[in-house]
């Protein structure tokens, strides 16, 4: 039997996200934010670089994404270990673009590639790693983890429930891993 591998987007392992996430240097906010940010809201590269900081609502822990793919706004809850990293990283600025680059103007698409690049090779990722990946990696371990799919449709803003199912396909791996787990010893 083979499976058409074609429609499941490429993500990584829980164990894999870990290391990226770590990767950056500890004094590094900034970078740890990207990342983060990335993963844990399961934000475009695009959304994250427009992101402004009057779109974060601390008091009830959620970042509204404006313009989003088909020009939607959602709303997408964000941790309080994520609140505190923004907080931090902001210091007494209360507007204008969330990240900035090294430079203080707003963020590239292609900067957040490059430094996506750059912490998967340092946490010795073997395959290549780009920041939808990410996006990819959330929406996966979220529906594994048991999280229904309208829930993470609407995290994702995705317009139709079947571009959210795609994720729902398993690979081969995963499913020799689920069977590996059976309830019933051999």
């Amino acid at each position: 039997m083979v499976m058409d591998m074609k429609k499941l987007p490429k993500y990584l392992k829980v164990e894999e996200v870990k290391k990226i996430l770590d990767a950056p240097e500890r004094g590094n906010i900034r970078d740890r934010l990207i990342l983060r940010l990335l993963y844990r809201c399961g934000l475009r590269v695009s959304e994250l670089c427009n992101l402004r900081v009057e779109d974060i609502d601390f008091e009830n822990e959620f970042i509204i994404v404006r313009d989003g793919k088909g020009g939607k706004d959602r709303v997408v809850p964000v941790d309080h270990i994520t609140l505190d990293m923004i907080e931090i990283y902001l210091g007494d600025r209360r507007e204008g673009v969330l990240i900035l680059s090294r430079k203080g103007g707003k963020l590239s698409t292609r900067q957040v590639e490059r430094l996506v690049d750059k912490y998967a090779k340092k946490a010795k990722i073997k395959q290549r790693v780009y920041p939808h990946m990410l996006r990819h990696s959330f929406a996966v371990h979220c529906l594994k983890a048991g999280m229904n799919l309208r829930t993470v449709q609407k995290m994702l803003g995705h317009s139709s429930l079947t571009t959210t199912q795609i994720y729902l396909d398993l690979t081969a791996e995963d499913i020799k891993e689920d069977y590996n787990n059976h309830p019933l010893p051999i």
